[in-house]
């Protein structure tokens, strides 16, 4: 799946910017360096990631607060057990970063700092929410790559579990999305809803993705699930199985349902045919020329696989 494509350049602090010790000393707990953040008109982020100390941290350009018509603002997420905090960072703008701050309460009522994640905003609005499952902690922040000029759009949800030490993804997806083939292939659109359920020693999730197969003439839902599964040793959630249907009707790769449900990396032609064959049929078999046209041009682009030879044969029929 894409993940995060920013484009690298140096956080440089424009203007006046305060001394490396205050910056230090706000960022000690959330709210100090929150009231920090947003009384700055300029901020130093390279002083900043130091302070907090992320090594090397490059972001795509200063996200907010390096110039007068750019101010950060700033929110809180508060959650128990573990006690933490999650500082947002954001700018009004968009094709930029939303910065997340984790910090975790030591036992003495200190403040550790606790990672740092970032979600690309395009075109789809912010999304994030903190929910459980059973007595666990989730974060699930959402982030849109979406390139309407090349046909593609998508937005990617990240889950986050904060009963963890570590501030890492342990499970993200496409929640909305397409792909425009146009004439070189059958494009689709895509939407997914996930069904959690937990054991004794393991914890599940039901991932159901609703494809809509479409081009000229095309017209062909279907529905797909992925089972992903983790026990209580593992960190992340893994695809363990991948069928037709939510009935699982048929099992299929999961190779496929993971190209499936991205628009960036989707199958290829050929296995599109197989997918969307009965559409396709039915264009061949039909009387609308303009579909017929544009069925033949992408069997054209395709390798011969049976599914392209039978449609071949079909359109050839008087």
């Amino acid at each position: 799946m894409r993940r995060l494509a920013t484009i690298f350049l140096s956080s440089v602090a424009l203007g006046q910017t305060a001394p490396q010790s205050q910056i230090a000393i706000a960022a000690k707990s959330p709210l100090t360096l929150a009231r920090y953040i947003e009384s700055h008109q300029n901020l130093d982020w390279d002083a900043l990631w130091k302070a907090i100390d992320i090594r090397d941290k490059r972001v795509a350009g200063p996200p907010c607060g390096s110039a007068t018509d750019n101010p950060c603002t700033t929110s809180i997420l508060t959650v128990l057990n573990p006690d933490q905090a999650i500082l947002i960072v954001q700018s009004a703008g968009r094709k930029t970063n939303d910065i997340y701050l984790r910090y975790r309460q030591e036992a003495k009522g200190g403040w550790r700092f606790a990672g740092e994640r970032s979600a690309f905003i395009n075109e789809a609005a912010r999304r994030y929410e903190v929910f459980r499952i059973g007595r666990k902690p989730f974060l699930k922040i959402s982030s849109d790559f979406s390139e309407i000029g090349g046909g593609f759009t998508q937005e990617v949800e990240e889950w986050f579990d904060l009963s963890q030490p570590d501030f890492e993804s342990v499970f993200s997806f496409t929640v909305d999305g397409g792909e425009n083939r146009f004439s070189f292939g059958i494009s689709r659109s895509i939407n997914a809803q996930t069904i959690v359920s937990q054991m004794p020693g393991s914890e599940t999730i039901e991932l159901v993705v609703n494809v809509h197969f479409d081009g000229p003439g095309l017209d062909v839902p279907a529905t797909y699930l992925g089972v992903y599964e983790r026990s209580a040793s593992q960190k992340k959630f893994q695809l363990t199985g991948a069928y037709e249907g939510p009935d699982r009707r048929a099992a299929i790769s999961t190779k496929d349902f993971e190209a499936l449900g991205d628009p960036f990396e989707g199958p290829s032609n050929e296995q599109l045919l197989v997918y969307a064959l009965p559409g396709l049929q039915k264009i061949a078999t039909g009387s609308d020329s303009k579909a017929k046209t544009w069925l033949s041009s992408i069997l054209g682009k395709a390798q011969d696989t049976p599914e392209k030879l039978a449609l071949q044969e079909l359109l050839a029929k008087p």
